[in-house]
């Protein structure tokens, strides 16, 4: 009842403070993140509500909530589409309102997550944030947020091929995972993220799968000890607008605004890459297993994740060239 409250409160304070940008008094919008801390793209989200604030001579004032404070991350992207939140940075359910986005559950679709970077950040990018499917939602895509590299974690034993995966309960939560695990004999189980700690400690599943921040942060490293980084998908993410929060400022302070979030994009993305390699090292001191995988252990998973996405999001597959160039 308290969230509700404190939910209903700050949508209030949104309406009531937000007007007309172009007559030179500050207004206030209200942004949510559901990560908090020292997260990057808890950092990023404030960092850009900064610059907003310094470049727009104090006309935009962005609110940033981090964590659940305004719901998920689903009831904050339903929110954008109503107006009632005015920016908010998101992944999952970008597929909800775009299927295209889907393409990013595929297995193994990048041999680097540069080598995403230098797709999104070119036509096919820039096609992505402004789909109509979108804006008919009245959400403005404004950059790429980067969501790590996702691998393997369990608390049983080293994983250095697909096969190795036999015998595990794992938690996955997309059609491509759930049918690598089943194909290679294990048991895939959609558990709820905040769940998944206390479901590995009392021996409900045996891991799970995440970016570096993920596994870190909710202390499942302490509950699995194998990791390995075999890279399986690189989910990107976004900051959205309220297309109705964007139409109220003058032209010059949209432009600032999208320029802004271009800026930060840069460097959460950089500050990412940052968190995963401290994170890799704090694993180690840990007494984690990090597996890295050679050449000939990745193209295993590789060649298996292809059949995989043909199979499973083959309805994406002219995307996937697009992204790829293959």
């Amino acid at each position: 009842m308290k969230k509700k409250a404190l939910l209903l409160g700050c949508l209030m304070m949104a309406l009531a403070l937000t007007g007309c940008a172009g007559s030179g008094e500050s207004t206030t919008y209200i942004m949510s993140d559901v990560q908090e801390g020292d997260h990057p793209t808890a950092i990023a989200c404030d960092r850009f509500a900064e610059m907003v604030y310094k470049e727009t001579n104090g006309r935009i004032n962005i609110e940033v909530y981090h964590g659940d404070t305004l719901g998920s991350e689903v009831e904050q992207m339903k929110q954008v589409t109503v107006g009632g939140i005015d920016f908010a940075r998101v992944s999952g359910p970008l597929s909800s309102y775009e299927e295209k986005m889907k393409v990013f559950q595929s297995l193994y679709l990048f041999e680097t997550e540069d080598k995403m970077w230098e797709a999104l950040n070119g036509p096919v990018g820039e096609e992505l944030l402004n789909s109509p499917n979108f804006l008919k939602n009245n959400v403005v895509g404004l950059c790429w947020f980067s969501g790590g590299s996702r691998n393997y974690y369990n608390n049983q034993k080293e994983i250095t091929s697909p096969a190795d995966l036999a015998g595990l309960k794992l938690r996955v939560n997309t059609d491509p995972m759930i049918k690598q695990v089943e194909m290679n004999n294990g048991t895939p189980l959609n558990i709820a993220y905040n769940d998944i700690y206390s479901s590995i400690k009392g021996g409900v599943i045996d891991g799970a799968e995440n970016n570096w921040p993920s596994y870190m942060s909710t202390g499942h490293y302490e509950v699995a000890k194998y990791i390995t980084l075999d890279k399986h998908s690189c989910i990107p993410e976004m900051i959205i607008a309220s297309k109705s929060a964007l139409d109220g400022m003058s032209q010059e302070d949209q432009e600032i605004v999208k320029r802004c979030a271009k800026e930060i994009s840069e460097w959460q993305i950089e500050a990412f890459h940052e968190y995963d390699e401290e994170a890799i090292e704090k694993a180690k001191e840990a007494g984690c297993v990090v597996t890295e995988l050679t050449d000939d252990q990745m193209k295993a998973f590789r060649e298996q994740g292809q059949q995989i996405n043909q199979e499973v999001n083959g309805q994406f597959s002219d995307m996937m060239h697009q992204l790829t160039g293959e």
